[in-house]
C-alpha cells in the first residue's frame, strides 16, 4: 500500500486529476451503475482551474482532457477490439492498435472544450470560479452534441439504465438535454467544493443543498410524469424471435448452399414453437434475419416461398429484416444496389405495406464516406459494403386480426439518431420497433449500451418501443418508461410483449421543438460571459 501511495505522489497533479475523471466517467456509463454521475468531471475541471491560475499552456490543458477521454474510451468502448479481431479478421496486434487509435480520437471534444473555455477566460478575463466552472459545463455540452461520432452516447442514458426518474424529462429536452443537466449539476457541486476549500463553509453548504434540492425536485416530478403517460386505449401482442446466429460468415462457409435454408429454419421453428403456446398478434424478427432478398419478384423462389407459406400457416403478420435489391441503382462495379431492409409479410402471401430501407447506414460497414463521389476509393477499401440508403422515417400501416396499427421502423443505427424517431412520431407512429444485429460487438458492454440508447427514443417521443435482435438484447419499453422483459445474451429466445399504446397519441415537447434547447444553453453561455467579463480581477469565487 505504501508503494502504491508513493507512486501516486510522483504523478503530476494534472495527470492524476485527468486519470481520476477518466476512470469515473468510464465506470459511470452502461453497463456500470452510474455511481459517479454527479461528480465524474469534477476532478478534471478542478485541475483545469489550477492550470489556468498557474498560467499553463493550452497544450497542457489539452493533454489533461485528452488523457481523460482516452481512459474513459478504453473502459467504456473496448468492444472495438472484439469487432476488429472477430469480424474484421485482423491480427490481435492490429486490433489493439485500432482500439488505441479509436480511444485517442473518439472524444476529442472533451479536451477541445477545455481549450475553448481557456480561450474564453483569457479573451473576456473571466475571473469568477463559478463562471469558469459553468463555462466548462456548457462548452462541453455544446461540443458533445455536434462532435461527429458513429456512437453518439452521453451520460444521460445511464439514468434510464439505472431507472433514475430524472430520465422522464427526456420528453421535454431529450437525452442530449439531460446530459447538459448532468454537467450543470456537476458544475454546481464543484462550485460548492471550491467554496469549501476556501473556508466559506456556509456558502458551500447553501450551494450544495440548492443543487441537490433542484435535482430532488426534478426527480420527483419525473416520477409524476411517468403516471401521466401510463394511460392507454389499445394493446397489441408483439412477439420477438431471437435466433442467436453468430458469425454469419463462418456459418455460411460451413453450410454453403444450405445456408439460406438453415437460417430460415431456425426462425420458422422458433416461431412455430412459440406461437403454439403464446397468443401473438404480430411477430418481429431481427435485422437481416433472412439472409436473402425478399422483394416481391423473388417470392416464387424456393426459400422465399417456403417462408411465405409459414407466415400463411401462422395467420399473423411477420415483420423481418432481409435484403432488398434496387433494380434501378447500381454500384461502382455495375451491380444492382442492395439495401438493408424491413419487410412486412402478411398471411395473404404478400406485403402488409411497402418495405423500409435503412436510412442511417453504418460508416465503413454499409458505406464509405465520399465513396459515391469518388468510386475509386472502393478499390482502396474493397472490404467496405455498399448499401442503398433509405429515404427517412416512414410509418407502416399493418393489419392484424380486425385491427390496424401504425408502426414506425428503425433498423439498428436508425435508433441512435433522435431526429429519426421524432420523424416517426410526427408521421403518425403509434408503436416503434427496432430490428438490430449486435453479434458484431461481443457480449460485454455494447449490446447493453445500444439497447438502452434505443429504448431511450421511446421516452423522448412517448411511444412504446419493441426491439428485436439477433443475439441480444431484445427488449421492450412502454411510453411511461416501464422496461419490460429483456432477453439473455447469445441465446435463442422468444417472447410475446403485451404492448399497451394510444391511438393517435399526442406529440411531446421534445418532438415538436425540445431538441432546440441548445439555443437556450448558447444564450446562457453568452449571458454568463457578458455579466462576468472584465469583472472581479482578484475575485476567486
Amino acid at each position: 500500500m505504501t508503494k502504491i501511495l508513493s507512486f501516486f505522489k510522483v504523478i503530476p497533479t494534472f495527470f492524476l486529476g485527468a486519470i481520476i475523471s477518466g476512470v469515473l466517467i468510464g465506470t459511470s456509463y452502461i453497463p456500470f451503475k452510474g455511481w459517479a454521475l454527479l461528480f465524474c468531471y469534477i476532478p478534471l475541471w478542478l485541475v483545469s482551474l489550477n492550470l489556468y491560475s498557474e498560467n499553463q499552456s493550452f497544450k497542457k490543458v489539452f493533454f489533461s482532457g485528452w488523457l481523460t477521454q482516452f481512459i474513459l474510451t478504453l473502459i467504456g468502448f473496448n468492444w472495438i477490439y472484439y469487432v476488429s479481431s472477430e469480424f474484421g479478421h485482423l491480427h490481435w496486434s492490429i486490433s489493439l492498435g485500432a482500439l488505441l487509435l479509436f480511444a485517442g480520437l473518439m472524444h476529442l471534444y472533451i479536451p477541445i472544450s477545455l481549450v475553448l473555455s481557456f480561450a474564453l477566460f483569457k479573451k473576456f478575463q473571466i475571473q469568477q470560479t463559478y463562471a469558469r466552472l459553468f463555462i466548462f459545463a456548457l462548452t462541453l455540452s455544446l461540443l458533445e452534441r455536434i462532435w461527429p461520432s458513429i456512437f453518439e452516447w452521453n451520460l444521460a442514458y445511464t439514468l434510464l439504465w439505472i431507472k433514475f426518474p430524472l430520465y422522464q424529462w427526456a420528453d421535454v429536452v431529450g437525452f442530449w438535454g439531460l446530459s447538459t443537466w448532468i454537467f450543470l449539476i456537476q458544475a454546481g457541486l464543484a462550485w460548492a467544493y471550491t467554496e469549501f476549500k476556501m473556508k466559506k463553509t456556509n456558502s458551500a453548504i447553501i450551494i450544495a443543498v440548492s443543487v441537490l434540492a433542484i435535482l430532488a425536485l426534478l426527480t420527483f416530478t419525473g416520477s409524476l410524469k411517468a403516471k401521466s403517460w401510463s394511460l392507454n386505449d389499445e394493446s397489441v401482442q408483439i412477439g420477438v424471435a431471437q435466433g442467436n446466429i453468430g458469425n454469419a460468415e463462418k456459418i455460411q462457409s460451413e453450410k454453403k448452399y444450405q445456408y439460406h435454408s438453415y437460417i430460415r429454419s431456425i426462425y420458422t421453428e422458433l416461431t412455430s414453437n412459440h406461437l403454439a403456446a403464446n397468443p401473438t398478434d404480430i411477430m418481429i424478427w431481427p435485422e437481416t434475419a433472412m439472409p436473402f432478398a425478399l422483394d416481391e419478384y423473388t417470392h416464387n423462389r424456393i426459400e422465399q416461398n417456403a417462408l411465405l407459406q409459414s407466415v400463411r400457416q401462422w395467420n399473423i403478420p411477420v415483420i423481418t429484416g432481409g435484403y432488398g435489391v434496387n433494380a434501378k441503382k447500381t454500384d461502382h462495379l455495375g451491380y444492382q444496389l442492395t439495401s438493408n431492409a424491413v419487410f412486412y409479410l402478411s398471411p395473404q402471401m404478400g406485403f402488409s405495406d411497402v418495405p423500409y430501407n435503412k436510412t442511417n447506414l453504418l460508416v465503413f460497414g454499409e458505406y464509405l464516406p465520399l465513396g459515391e463521389q469518388y468510386p475509386s476509393l472502393y478499390k482502396i477499401f474493397p472490404f467496405v459494403g455498399i448499401y442503398d440508403k433509405g429515404s427517412g422515417p416512414i410509418v407502416a400501416n399493418v393489419a392484424y386480426k380486425d385491427k390496424n396499427i401504425k408502426l414506425g421502423p428503425q433498423i439498428c443505427y436508425d435508433s441512435l439518431e433522435p431526429g429519426f424517431s421524432r420523424g416517426l412520431s410526427q408521421n403518425g407512429a403509434e408503436v416503434i420497433f427496432n430490428v438490430t444485429n449486435d453479434s458484431w460487438f461481443g457480449w460485454w458492454a455494447e449490446p447493453y449500451q445500444h439497447g438502452i440508447m434505443t429504448l431511450a427514443r421511446a421516452i423522448e417521443v412517448r411511444r412504446p418501443l419493441v426491439r428485436s435482435t439477433n443475439t441480444g438484447i431484445s427488449w421492450a419499453i412502454l411510453a411511461d418508461g416501464t422496461l419490460l422483459q429483456g432477453s439473455p445474451i447469445n441465446a435463442s429466445w422468444t417472447y410475446t410483449y403485451d404492448i399497451k399504446y394510444k391511438k393517435k397519441p399526442s406529440q411531446t415537447i421534445y418532438t415538436t421543438f425540445g431538441y432546440l434547447d441548445w439555443i437556450l444553453w448558447l444564450i446562457v453561455l453568452a449571458t454568463l460571459i457578458y455579466f462576468n467579463k472584465n469583472k472581479g480581477q482578484h475575485v476567486r469565487s
